[in-house]
Protein backbone atom coordinates (compact mmCIF):
# COMPACT_ATOMS: atom_id res chain seq x y z
CA UNK A 1 0.00 0.00 0.00
CA UNK A 2 1.27 3.42 -0.96
CA UNK A 3 -0.09 6.42 0.86
CA UNK A 4 -0.17 9.62 -1.90
CA UNK A 5 1.13 12.34 -0.16
CA UNK A 6 -1.33 15.36 -0.18
CA UNK A 7 -0.13 17.98 2.39
CA UNK A 8 0.88 20.23 0.14
CA UNK A 9 -2.27 19.96 -1.89
CA UNK A 10 -3.63 23.50 -1.31
CA UNK A 11 -6.88 23.03 -2.41
CA UNK A 12 -7.53 20.16 -0.40
CA UNK A 13 -6.14 21.95 2.54
CA UNK A 14 -8.42 24.80 1.70
CA UNK A 15 -11.43 22.26 1.76
CA UNK A 16 -10.24 20.48 4.88
CA UNK A 17 -10.47 23.58 6.40
CA UNK A 18 -13.91 25.09 5.47
CA UNK A 19 -15.61 21.95 6.31
CA UNK A 20 -13.70 21.82 9.73
CA UNK A 21 -14.91 25.99 10.13
CA UNK A 22 -18.71 24.51 8.81
CA UNK A 23 -18.82 21.70 11.49
CA UNK A 24 -18.18 24.72 14.33
CA UNK A 25 -20.82 27.17 12.80
CA UNK A 26 -23.72 27.41 15.53
CA UNK A 27 -26.23 29.60 13.73
CA UNK A 28 -26.85 29.82 9.39
CA UNK A 29 -24.80 32.79 9.67
CA UNK A 30 -21.73 31.59 11.08
CA UNK A 31 -21.89 28.55 8.61
CA UNK A 32 -22.55 31.42 5.36
CA UNK A 33 -19.32 33.06 6.33
CA UNK A 34 -17.04 29.43 6.89
CA UNK A 35 -18.46 28.81 4.13
CA UNK A 36 -17.67 32.00 1.58
CA UNK A 37 -14.38 32.35 3.52
CA UNK A 38 -13.33 29.28 1.97
CA UNK A 39 -15.35 28.04 -1.30
CA UNK A 40 -15.33 31.51 -2.99
CA UNK A 41 -11.46 30.78 -3.11
CA UNK A 42 -11.83 27.57 -5.12
CA UNK A 43 -14.80 27.71 -7.47
CA UNK A 44 -14.59 31.95 -7.70
CA UNK A 45 -18.00 33.63 -7.74
CA UNK A 46 -18.54 37.80 -8.66
CA UNK A 47 -21.96 37.90 -7.67
CA UNK A 48 -24.64 35.39 -5.65
CA UNK A 49 -28.40 35.82 -5.38
CA UNK A 50 -30.62 33.42 -3.48
CA UNK A 51 -34.23 32.86 -3.85
CA UNK A 52 -37.34 31.46 -1.81
CA UNK A 53 -40.55 30.19 -3.15
CA UNK A 54 -41.60 27.78 -0.24
CA UNK A 55 -45.27 28.93 0.99
CA UNK A 56 -45.80 31.03 -2.21
CA UNK A 57 -48.17 30.96 -5.53
CA UNK A 58 -46.67 29.39 -8.50
CA UNK A 59 -44.54 31.86 -10.31
CA UNK A 60 -44.13 33.89 -7.22
CA UNK A 61 -40.76 34.02 -5.37
CA UNK A 62 -38.50 36.55 -2.66
CA UNK A 63 -35.00 37.15 -2.75
CA UNK A 64 -33.64 36.80 -0.10
CA UNK A 65 -29.41 37.56 -0.48
CA UNK A 66 -27.92 39.20 -3.06
CA UNK A 67 -23.94 39.32 -2.48
CA UNK A 68 -21.63 40.86 -4.34
CA UNK A 69 -19.22 38.38 -3.94
CA UNK A 70 -16.20 40.42 -6.15
CA UNK A 71 -16.45 43.45 -3.69
CA UNK A 72 -15.75 41.44 -1.04
CA UNK A 73 -13.08 39.33 -2.58
CA UNK A 74 -11.51 43.08 -3.39
CA UNK A 75 -11.96 44.33 0.46
CA UNK A 76 -14.92 47.22 -1.15
CA UNK A 77 -17.09 45.63 1.27
CA UNK A 78 -17.84 42.93 4.16
CA UNK A 79 -20.36 40.10 3.71
CA UNK A 80 -24.06 41.54 4.38
CA UNK A 81 -25.38 42.22 7.78
CA UNK A 82 -28.28 41.47 6.82
CA UNK A 83 -30.00 38.38 8.46
CA UNK A 84 -31.71 36.74 5.53
CA UNK A 85 -32.93 33.95 8.14
CA UNK A 86 -35.48 36.62 9.98
CA UNK A 87 -38.78 36.40 9.74
CA UNK A 88 -39.92 35.62 6.07
CA UNK A 89 -43.21 38.33 6.09
CA UNK A 90 -40.12 41.26 6.15
CA UNK A 91 -38.62 40.31 2.47
CA UNK A 92 -40.94 41.73 0.00
CA UNK A 93 -42.95 38.45 -2.60
CA UNK A 94 -42.28 39.42 -6.32
CA UNK A 95 -43.05 37.58 -9.32
CA UNK A 96 -42.04 37.41 -13.27
CA UNK A 97 -38.05 39.37 -14.33
CA UNK A 98 -35.23 37.78 -15.39
CA UNK A 99 -35.50 35.68 -12.37
CA UNK A 100 -39.06 34.28 -12.79
CA UNK A 101 -38.01 32.88 -15.75
CA UNK A 102 -35.25 31.15 -14.54
CA UNK A 103 -37.19 29.33 -12.07
CA UNK A 104 -40.58 28.35 -14.14
CA UNK A 105 -38.81 25.46 -15.30
CA UNK A 106 -37.61 24.10 -11.77
CA UNK A 107 -34.29 22.67 -13.59
CA UNK A 108 -30.81 23.18 -13.03
CA UNK A 109 -29.52 25.87 -15.55
CA UNK A 110 -26.32 27.08 -17.28
CA UNK A 111 -26.42 30.34 -19.08
CA UNK A 112 -24.21 32.28 -20.92
CA UNK A 113 -24.12 35.76 -22.54
CA UNK A 114 -26.08 37.70 -20.29
CA UNK A 115 -27.59 40.90 -20.58
CA UNK A 116 -29.95 41.67 -18.02
CA UNK A 117 -30.72 45.64 -17.54
CA UNK A 118 -33.56 47.36 -16.52
CA UNK A 119 -35.03 44.35 -14.91
CA UNK A 120 -38.34 44.74 -13.06
CA UNK A 121 -36.99 42.98 -10.07
CA UNK A 122 -33.17 43.64 -10.46
CA UNK A 123 -32.79 47.01 -12.07
CA UNK A 124 -29.19 47.08 -13.10
CA UNK A 125 -27.64 45.08 -10.23
CA UNK A 126 -26.43 42.21 -12.50
CA UNK A 127 -25.89 44.27 -16.04
CA UNK A 128 -22.43 43.23 -15.17
CA UNK A 129 -22.00 40.25 -15.15
CA UNK A 130 -22.04 37.67 -18.51
CA UNK A 131 -22.70 34.26 -17.29
CA UNK A 132 -24.74 32.77 -14.27
CA UNK A 133 -25.06 28.40 -12.86
CA UNK A 134 -28.95 28.23 -11.87
CA UNK A 135 -28.83 26.14 -8.65
CA UNK A 136 -32.63 24.80 -7.74
CA UNK A 137 -32.28 23.13 -3.54
CA UNK A 138 -34.82 20.66 -2.98
CA UNK A 139 -37.24 20.76 -0.26
CA UNK A 140 -39.51 17.46 0.83
CA UNK A 141 -39.00 16.72 -3.40
CA UNK A 142 -40.04 20.13 -4.61
CA UNK A 143 -37.26 22.97 -5.88
CA UNK A 144 -38.38 25.52 -2.89
CA UNK A 145 -34.68 27.30 -2.66
CA UNK A 146 -32.76 28.82 -5.33
CA UNK A 147 -29.08 29.63 -5.45
CA UNK A 148 -27.41 31.76 -8.60
CA UNK A 149 -23.63 31.94 -8.96
CA UNK A 150 -22.43 34.83 -11.35
CA UNK A 151 -19.38 35.45 -13.27
CA UNK A 152 -18.64 38.36 -15.12
CA UNK A 153 -17.01 36.38 -18.16
CA UNK A 154 -19.58 35.78 -20.65
CA UNK A 155 -19.17 31.65 -21.05
CA UNK A 156 -17.24 31.15 -17.19
CA UNK A 157 -19.02 28.16 -16.02
CA UNK A 158 -19.21 24.58 -17.63
CA UNK A 159 -21.94 21.76 -16.88
CA UNK A 160 -19.31 20.20 -14.47
CA UNK A 161 -19.28 23.92 -12.89
CA UNK A 162 -23.24 23.32 -12.79
CA UNK A 163 -22.67 20.04 -11.35
CA UNK A 164 -20.30 20.46 -8.41
CA UNK A 165 -22.25 23.15 -7.56
CA UNK A 166 -25.17 21.89 -7.54
CA UNK A 167 -23.96 18.99 -5.04
CA UNK A 168 -22.19 21.47 -2.85
CA UNK A 169 -25.38 24.32 -2.81
CA UNK A 170 -27.38 20.98 -1.39
CA UNK A 171 -24.57 19.98 0.77
CA UNK A 172 -24.90 23.58 2.48
CA UNK A 173 -28.44 24.08 1.94
CA UNK A 174 -28.67 20.80 4.17
CA UNK A 175 -26.30 22.06 6.93
CA UNK A 176 -28.51 25.41 6.72
CA UNK A 177 -31.52 23.72 7.63
CA UNK A 178 -30.09 21.41 10.38
CA UNK A 179 -28.75 25.00 12.14
CA UNK A 180 -32.10 26.52 11.93
CA UNK A 181 -33.96 23.57 13.12
CA UNK A 182 -30.85 23.73 16.32
CA UNK A 183 -32.11 27.29 16.63
CA UNK A 184 -35.31 26.89 16.51
CA UNK A 185 -35.26 24.04 19.41
CA UNK A 186 -32.55 26.42 21.23
CA UNK A 187 -35.49 29.26 21.58
CA UNK A 188 -38.01 26.57 22.02
CA UNK A 189 -36.12 24.78 25.44
CA UNK A 190 -35.49 28.85 26.08
CA UNK A 191 -39.09 30.11 26.10
CA UNK A 192 -40.04 25.87 28.36
CA UNK A 193 -37.32 26.52 30.66
CA UNK A 194 -39.11 30.30 31.22
CA UNK A 195 -42.13 28.91 31.79
CA UNK A 196 -40.95 26.51 33.91
CA UNK A 197 -39.58 29.34 36.07
CA UNK A 198 -42.64 30.90 36.13
CA UNK A 199 -44.09 27.39 37.30
CA UNK A 200 -41.94 27.20 39.73
CA UNK A 201 -42.24 30.27 41.36
CA UNK A 202 -45.70 30.54 41.37
CA UNK A 203 -45.33 26.91 43.52
CA UNK A 204 -42.82 28.43 45.66
CA UNK A 205 -45.08 30.80 46.52
CA UNK A 206 -47.66 28.64 47.78
CA UNK A 207 -45.41 27.57 50.19
CA UNK A 208 -45.34 29.00 53.67
CA UNK A 209 -43.01 31.76 53.85
CA UNK A 210 -41.89 31.40 57.16
CA UNK A 211 -42.07 29.09 60.13
CA UNK A 212 -45.09 29.59 61.92
CA UNK A 213 -44.82 30.05 65.65
CA UNK A 214 -46.59 26.88 67.40
CA UNK A 215 -47.00 26.83 70.85
CA UNK A 216 -44.72 24.20 72.30
CA UNK A 217 -43.09 23.56 69.26
CA UNK A 218 -39.59 23.68 67.72
CA UNK A 219 -39.80 23.87 63.92
CA UNK A 220 -37.86 23.56 61.14
CA UNK A 221 -38.92 23.14 57.34
CA UNK A 222 -36.31 22.33 54.22
CA UNK A 223 -37.85 22.70 50.95
CA UNK A 224 -34.94 21.77 48.13
CA UNK A 225 -36.62 21.62 44.66
CA UNK A 226 -35.13 19.86 41.52
CA UNK A 227 -34.72 20.89 38.37
CA UNK A 228 -37.93 21.57 37.42
CA UNK A 229 -41.47 22.34 38.72
CA UNK A 230 -42.06 19.46 41.02
CA UNK A 231 -45.52 18.89 43.55
CA UNK A 232 -44.14 18.48 47.30
CA UNK A 233 -45.72 20.67 49.39
CA UNK A 234 -46.01 21.56 53.22
CA UNK A 235 -48.56 24.05 55.39
CA UNK A 236 -49.10 24.89 58.53
CA UNK A 237 -53.20 25.31 60.07
CA UNK A 238 -53.76 27.06 62.82
CA UNK A 239 -57.82 26.40 64.08
CA UNK A 240 -60.22 28.36 65.85
CA UNK A 241 -60.04 26.33 68.63
CA UNK A 242 -56.05 26.87 69.13
CA UNK A 243 -55.14 23.09 68.04
CA UNK A 244 -53.16 23.11 64.61
CA UNK A 245 -52.80 21.29 61.37
CA UNK A 246 -49.02 19.94 60.23
CA UNK A 247 -49.26 18.86 56.44
CA UNK A 248 -47.08 17.34 54.28
CA UNK A 249 -48.12 15.99 50.63
CA UNK A 250 -46.53 14.84 47.11
CA UNK A 251 -48.44 15.24 43.53
CA UNK A 252 -47.41 12.11 41.69
CA UNK A 253 -44.81 13.01 38.66
CA UNK A 254 -42.84 16.30 38.17
CA UNK A 255 -43.50 19.32 36.26
CA UNK A 256 -45.92 21.88 35.35
CA UNK A 257 -48.99 19.35 35.64
CA UNK A 258 -48.03 18.37 39.46
CA UNK A 259 -47.28 21.73 40.15
CA UNK A 260 -50.76 22.76 39.00
CA UNK A 261 -52.70 19.49 40.90
CA UNK A 262 -50.11 20.80 43.90
CA UNK A 263 -51.45 24.32 43.59
CA UNK A 264 -55.09 22.89 43.06
CA UNK A 265 -54.51 20.71 46.30
CA UNK A 266 -53.46 23.99 48.44
CA UNK A 267 -56.48 25.76 47.19
CA UNK A 268 -58.86 22.71 48.60
CA UNK A 269 -56.98 22.59 51.81
CA UNK A 270 -57.35 26.33 52.10
CA UNK A 271 -61.21 26.50 51.04
CA UNK A 272 -61.90 23.20 53.65
CA UNK A 273 -65.30 24.32 55.61
CA UNK A 274 -66.01 21.43 57.42
CA UNK A 275 -67.97 20.79 60.94
CA UNK A 276 -64.77 18.93 61.74
CA UNK A 277 -61.19 19.53 61.98
CA UNK A 278 -60.48 15.99 62.54
CA UNK A 279 -57.49 14.56 60.05
CA UNK A 280 -59.82 12.19 58.36
CA UNK A 281 -62.41 14.80 58.07
CA UNK A 282 -60.08 16.84 56.05
CA UNK A 283 -58.24 14.49 53.41
CA UNK A 284 -61.90 12.83 52.75
CA UNK A 285 -62.61 16.54 51.93
CA UNK A 286 -59.60 16.69 49.88
CA UNK A 287 -60.31 13.38 48.24
CA UNK A 288 -63.69 14.14 46.63
CA UNK A 289 -62.66 17.67 45.56
CA UNK A 290 -59.93 16.02 43.39
CA UNK A 291 -61.90 13.09 42.58
CA UNK A 292 -64.25 16.08 40.80
CA UNK A 293 -61.86 17.38 39.23
CA UNK A 294 -61.01 14.27 37.25
CA UNK A 295 -56.76 14.62 36.49
CA UNK A 296 -56.96 11.71 35.04
CA UNK A 297 -53.22 10.08 35.89
CA UNK A 298 -52.75 12.29 39.13
CA UNK A 299 -52.88 11.16 42.90
CA UNK A 300 -51.74 12.74 45.95
CA UNK A 301 -50.15 11.29 49.19
CA UNK A 302 -50.46 13.19 52.09
CA UNK A 303 -49.80 13.48 56.02
CA UNK A 304 -52.15 15.58 58.10
CA UNK A 305 -51.13 15.87 62.15
CA UNK A 306 -53.46 18.08 64.01
CA UNK A 307 -51.85 18.38 66.91
CA UNK A 308 -53.12 19.96 70.46
CA UNK A 309 -50.59 22.92 72.33
CA UNK A 310 -52.61 21.98 75.67
CA UNK A 311 -51.97 18.30 75.85
CA UNK A 312 -48.78 17.55 73.29
CA UNK A 313 -51.38 15.12 71.56
CA UNK A 314 -50.74 14.63 67.67
CA UNK A 315 -53.90 12.84 65.87
CA UNK A 316 -52.85 11.86 61.91
CA UNK A 317 -53.78 10.50 58.94
CA UNK A 318 -51.99 8.94 56.40
CA UNK A 319 -53.15 9.07 52.26
CA UNK A 320 -50.32 6.91 50.85
CA UNK A 321 -47.57 9.37 51.95
CA UNK A 322 -44.56 7.97 53.79
CA UNK A 323 -44.46 7.18 57.35
CA UNK A 324 -43.27 9.36 59.55
CA UNK A 325 -40.30 8.88 61.35
CA UNK A 326 -40.39 9.20 65.79
CA UNK A 327 -37.55 10.03 67.91
CA UNK A 328 -37.59 9.84 71.43
CA UNK A 329 -36.62 12.69 73.14
CA UNK A 330 -34.99 10.05 76.37
CA UNK A 331 -33.79 7.02 74.85
CA UNK A 332 -32.77 9.02 71.50
CA UNK A 333 -34.70 5.52 69.51
CA UNK A 334 -35.77 6.07 66.35
CA UNK A 335 -38.84 4.38 64.98
CA UNK A 336 -41.44 4.50 61.92
CA UNK A 337 -45.15 5.65 62.35
CA UNK A 338 -46.28 3.44 59.99
CA UNK A 339 -49.73 3.76 61.43
CA UNK A 340 -53.12 4.56 59.89
CA UNK A 341 -52.66 4.33 56.31
CA UNK A 342 -54.68 4.59 53.23
CA UNK A 343 -54.43 5.17 49.85
CA UNK A 344 -53.65 8.00 47.74
CA UNK A 345 -56.12 10.79 47.45
CA UNK A 346 -57.97 11.34 43.93
CA UNK A 347 -58.02 8.00 43.53
CA UNK A 348 -60.92 6.14 44.66
CA UNK A 349 -64.10 6.55 45.87
CA UNK A 350 -65.71 6.01 48.72
CA UNK A 351 -62.90 7.08 50.36
CA UNK A 352 -62.36 4.82 53.74
CA UNK A 353 -59.39 6.42 56.04
CA UNK A 354 -58.34 5.60 59.84
CA UNK A 355 -56.71 7.88 62.40
CA UNK A 356 -53.47 7.15 64.95
CA UNK A 357 -53.18 9.43 67.96
CA UNK A 358 -49.52 9.90 69.36
CA UNK A 359 -48.79 11.35 73.00
CA UNK A 360 -45.60 13.66 72.73
CA UNK A 361 -43.75 14.04 75.73
CA UNK A 362 -40.86 16.54 76.45
CA UNK A 363 -37.91 17.11 73.13
CA UNK A 364 -39.79 13.75 71.44
CA UNK A 365 -39.59 14.72 67.67
CA UNK A 366 -41.46 14.06 64.25
CA UNK A 367 -40.39 13.81 60.61
CA UNK A 368 -42.32 14.39 57.81
CA UNK A 369 -40.79 13.82 54.73
CA UNK A 370 -40.91 13.44 50.87
CA UNK A 371 -40.00 10.56 48.78
CA UNK A 372 -37.46 12.77 46.80
CA UNK A 373 -35.40 11.85 49.72
CA UNK A 374 -35.84 8.22 50.34
CA UNK A 375 -35.37 7.86 46.26
CA UNK A 376 -32.55 9.89 45.99
CA UNK A 377 -29.57 7.56 44.26
CA UNK A 378 -26.02 7.53 44.20
CA UNK A 379 -24.05 6.91 41.10
CA UNK A 380 -24.74 2.98 41.12
CA UNK A 381 -28.48 3.68 41.20
CA UNK A 382 -28.94 2.60 45.23
CA UNK A 383 -31.55 4.33 46.79
CA UNK A 384 -30.77 6.10 50.16
CA UNK A 385 -33.63 4.82 51.58
CA UNK A 386 -35.37 4.62 54.89
CA UNK A 387 -32.51 2.58 56.68
CA UNK A 388 -30.27 5.49 55.79
CA UNK A 389 -33.13 8.45 56.73
CA UNK A 390 -33.30 6.39 60.17
CA UNK A 391 -29.65 5.96 60.96
CA UNK A 392 -29.03 10.18 59.61
CA UNK A 393 -30.87 10.55 62.95
CA UNK A 394 -29.86 8.31 65.41
CA UNK A 395 -26.37 10.45 66.17
CA UNK A 396 -29.22 13.79 66.29
CA UNK A 397 -29.95 15.49 69.18
CA UNK A 398 -33.21 15.58 67.50
CA UNK A 399 -33.48 19.52 67.70
CA UNK A 400 -35.74 19.98 63.94
CA UNK A 401 -32.02 22.17 62.41
CA UNK A 402 -30.32 18.88 63.96
CA UNK A 403 -32.48 17.09 61.51
CA UNK A 404 -32.64 19.03 58.66
CA UNK A 405 -28.28 19.69 58.98
CA UNK A 406 -28.06 15.97 59.55
CA UNK A 407 -30.69 14.17 56.51
CA UNK A 408 -28.85 16.86 54.05
CA UNK A 409 -25.00 15.56 55.05
CA UNK A 410 -26.44 11.69 54.56
CA UNK A 411 -27.75 12.85 51.44
CA UNK A 412 -25.34 14.76 49.85
CA UNK A 413 -22.84 11.76 51.24
CA UNK A 414 -24.63 9.36 49.68
CA UNK A 415 -25.46 11.09 46.18
CA UNK A 416 -21.95 12.58 46.05
CA UNK A 417 -24.16 15.91 44.75
CA UNK A 418 -26.36 18.75 44.81
CA UNK A 419 -28.57 18.40 41.79
CA UNK A 420 -32.19 16.37 42.61
CA UNK A 421 -34.21 14.32 40.26
CA UNK A 422 -37.22 15.34 42.52
CA UNK A 423 -37.96 17.72 45.15
CA UNK A 424 -36.61 17.13 48.52
CA UNK A 425 -39.17 18.22 51.56
CA UNK A 426 -38.46 17.64 54.70
CA UNK A 427 -40.63 18.95 58.12
CA UNK A 428 -39.05 18.30 61.54
CA UNK A 429 -40.73 19.49 65.04
CA UNK A 430 -39.99 18.57 68.55
CA UNK A 431 -42.03 19.19 71.50
CA UNK A 432 -40.94 21.34 74.60
CA UNK A 433 -43.86 20.78 76.98
CA UNK A 434 -46.66 22.57 77.39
Amino acid sequence: MKIVDTTDNPRINRLVQMVSAISLAQTPREMLSAFAEHYWQLRPSDYMISMSTKGLPEGQYRVTRQIDIAAIREGRTSLEKADPWGPRGAIPVVSGGFLGKLIAGKRPLLLHDLHVREDPVLGDSIAHLGSVIVMPLYDEGEPRYWNLAFRREPEAFTPEHLEQSLLVAHLAGGTNTRLLLVEEVRKLNARLQHEFEEVARVQRALLPRSTPNIPGLEVATSYLPSEQAGGDYFDFFRFEDGTWGIMIADVSGHGAAAATVMAMFHGILHAYAGPGKSPDAVLAYANKRLLDAAIDGSFVTAFLGIYEPQTGRVTYARSGHNPPLFKDGKTGAVEVMDGAGSLPLGVFEPYEISMACIQLKPMDTIVLYTDGITEAMDAARDMFGTDRLEASLTGCSGAPDCVVDSVHGALFKHTGTLNRKDDQTLVAFRYRGS
